[in-house]
């Protein structure tokens, strides 16, 4: 998921991150190429990524029958990221990122070197994120651990407000024990008079969901959460829509033409994500965005021949591909399933104070 700039900015207020002129230089450097490489229709690439998604592992306690993870169907070795390897990611492009977002596929708390993660990005003076299925904050002592890690932003993956709906996509998930969880974190939070992490419930909108928003709503005002956001629900198949999708066309990414669903708008060749916010694989491997959920595109890898992400975010092939995406995008299969500039946002976000009581 691309957090948007301005979603940064809200933040900031309470968020710490290390404004430095070097981060600020970049951010002009790649919006300007970034723009510029729009209007020209040829790839020019000036800084780093203010963003970037790091992922733990790609391991996952749940069975969700759309995510690669969780259905068995990825091809890429499983495997998790060590500390030493994190670090190597860091100290390479630390000083140009605002924010590191600490997820891709599989659940990030698997991995027992997560807080360790938050907590060298912290040092650096990045803003840290991630998103969780809730399983693993079992005891008070996690829950202090996470907040005094330094974590930003905490999503919980939240599809439903009991049993029966939430395991219907979370298969295998314990619902009574992510709630305990959020009471958990909720409270620890309260006791060391912590602001962060900012608590973000998200929450897949289905066709055996969509008449629990309400409900959802107004357990997040029950638990002290910062925000709801709602998104749309990304298929791979006929079946899956049939199945999934909500009737309501505001949390439908998709079109059904009579045969199949196709998405919504037209897809233009554009994709900011190329410049704003790549992803880096538990393995090392570079790909364009998140939605390389197998690593077909990726670049290189950071881990080999003593690449760095520098070397692997300015090589031809990076290059190449921008410039594909300028010209055809849709010549690249997972482009055209990708929300990424259509005219619908596929995820709202609300603001829990916003809440009408």
């Amino acid at each position: 998921m691309v957090v948007p700039f301005k979603s940064l900015i809200r933040s900031l207020p309470i968020i710490q991150v290390d404004i430095t002129f070097k981060r600020i230089l970049n951010l002009v450097k790649i919006y300007s190429s970034m723009f510029l490489s729009r209007i020209i229709r040829r790839p020019i690439v000036w800084g780093y990524p203010p963003l970037l998604m790091v992922e733990p592992t790609n391991i996952c306690n749940l069975k969700c029958p759309m995510c690669p993870s969780g259905n068995g169907s990825m091809q890429r070795a499983m495997g998790k990221l060590t500390i030493e390897n994190f670090r190597k990611i860091i100290d390479d492009i630390g000083p140009y990122i605002l924010q590191v977002q600490l997820w891709n596929q599989g659940e990030p708390f698997i991995n027992k070197s997560f807080l360790d993660f938050v907590k060298y990005a912290n040092k650096k003076g990045i803003m840290t994120q991630t998103s969780t299925n809730g399983h693993f904050i079992r005891s008070e002592g996690d829950a202090e651990l996470l907040i005094k890690s330094g974590l930003d932003l905490l999503i919980f993956s939240m599809d439903g407000t009991n049993q029966e709906t939430y395991e219907k996509y979370r298969v295998g998930g314990n619902y009574q024990l992510v709630m305990e969880t959020l009471q958990r974190i909720s409270k620890s939070k309260k006791r060391l008079r912590s602001k962060t992490p900012l608590i973000e419930l998200q929450f897949l909108v289905f066709k055996h969901n969509q008449d629990e928003i309400d409900q959802l709503s107004a357990l997040g005002k029950q638990l002290n959460i910062n925000r709801i956001s709602f998104k749309t629900a990304q298929i791979y198949s006929s079946e899956q829509g049939e199945l999934y999708l909500p009737q309501d066309p505001s949390f439908n990414r998709y079109n059904y033409d009579g045969r199949d669903y196709v998405l919504k708008g037209e897809i233009k060749n554009w994709c900011k994500r190329l410049w704003l916010n790549p992803a880096v694989n538990w393995d090392g491997s570079v790909s364009p965005c998140c939605f390389d959920k197998d690593a077909e595109y990726a670049f290189g890898n950071i881990y080999e021949n003593d690449t760095s992400f520098k070397n692997i975010w300015n090589h031809e092939n990076f290059l190449l591909f921008r410039k594909r995406i300028l010209t055809n995008r849709k010549s690249v299969d997972m482009c055209t399933n990708c929300s990424e500039g259509l005219p619908d946002a596929y995820t709202k976000i609300v603001e829990v104070s916003d809440l009408k009581n």
